[in-house]
């Protein structure tokens, strides 16, 4: 019997037929080749179904999966990463591509650093220190609430170890915040890695769930409780002052987007909702008119 990958790369597949081939491509393009692609189709209303199978058939370190039944995007992710045999889970989003070197750079800093358990190539560039770099679950905290960020990455920017993945729980029902759930929950546990940003290519298309409007209303409401739910965890990294500081800042910044929504967008029933899910009290969304902490 073979060993198992090093890396499984993950790509699930929901009506994406017109991107799948060349996700899958960039992906078996990769300089590193110890993996395994696991594609997992959703109930496709597509040919994406048809075009998996042709994919799988070409390369015998492809596997194509279907589900019965439409799960959705993230408890089809977990789904995926079930399915896997790596050491390390990687995602790929079907819309997106993967550069040649990307994997060896990620694989790389993981095996260097073996009580990490996410790797995260962050879209803004931090200039501190040369990439890769490691940090510590406290400073992964403090510099994600009370400097710039660097724990907001699509899931094509990550890379888990399966085993702290599946240690968490794997995604939970946050919606389109669950990959930011994730992040938090793993980052409060064990170092994080910083990698470029760049490694994978995001393609920006209509057809985007993110884009949709539910997916807005449970990146403000979900995303903003995930948040919270990290804050007033006790695995929380950070001191009891500097924890109540973020929780000042994420309930400001969320006041500014529900005033903003009212305001500006006028979008009055969604902001309605989401001040009433929020449970801010009247003071505290006042704080949003000032300049932050």
């Amino acid at each position: 019997m073979s060993s198992p990958p090093t890396v499984s790369v993950l790509v699930t597949v929901y009506n994406r037929e017109a991107y799948l081939e060349a996700c899958v491509e960039s992906i078996l393009q990769s300089t590193f080749e110890d993996l395994e692609v696991i594609m997992v189709d959703d109930c496709s209303t597509d040919s994406s179904a048809a075009l998996m199978k042709d994919i799988a058939a070409k390369d015998s370190r492809v596997q194509a999966y279907f589900n019965a039944k439409n799960l959705r995007d993230y408890p089809n992710r977990n789904r995926a990463a079930s399915l896997a045999q790596g050491k390390y889970i990687k995602y790929v989003d079907a819309d997106d591509l993967i550069y040649p070197h990307s994997l060896a750079i990620m694989v790389e800093a993981m095996e260097a650093h073996p009580d990490a358990a996410l790797g995260l190539s962050h879209s803004d560039l931090q200039a501190e220190k040369p990439y890769p770099w490691l940090i510590s679950p406290k400073e992964a905290y403090h510099k994600h609430f009370l400097e710039r960020g660097c724990l907001s990455c699509g899931p094509s920017g990550a890379i888990m170890r399966r085993n702290a993945f599946n240690d968490v729980g794997c995604f939970q029902a946050f919606g389109v915040a669950s990959d930011n759930d994730m992040w938090l929950r793993l980052a409060a546990r064990w170092p994080v890695i910083l990698f470029p940003p760049s490694l994978v290519w995001w393609r920006v298309h209509e057809g985007q769930e993110f884009r949709s409007a539910p997916a807005q209303k449970e990146y403000l409401v979900l995303g903003h409780q995930a948040v919270i739910n990290a804050l007033q965890s006790p695995e929380c990294p950070l001191s009891s002052t500097d924890s109540e500081m973020a929780k000042r800042r994420v309930q400001q910044h969320h006041a500014r987007r529900i005033l903003a929504l009212a305001l500006k967008s006028r979008n009055l029933s969604l902001a309605r909702s989401a001040y009433r899910d929020s449970k801010l009290t009247f003071s505290e969304m006042l704080t949003g008119l000032k300049a932050y902490y």
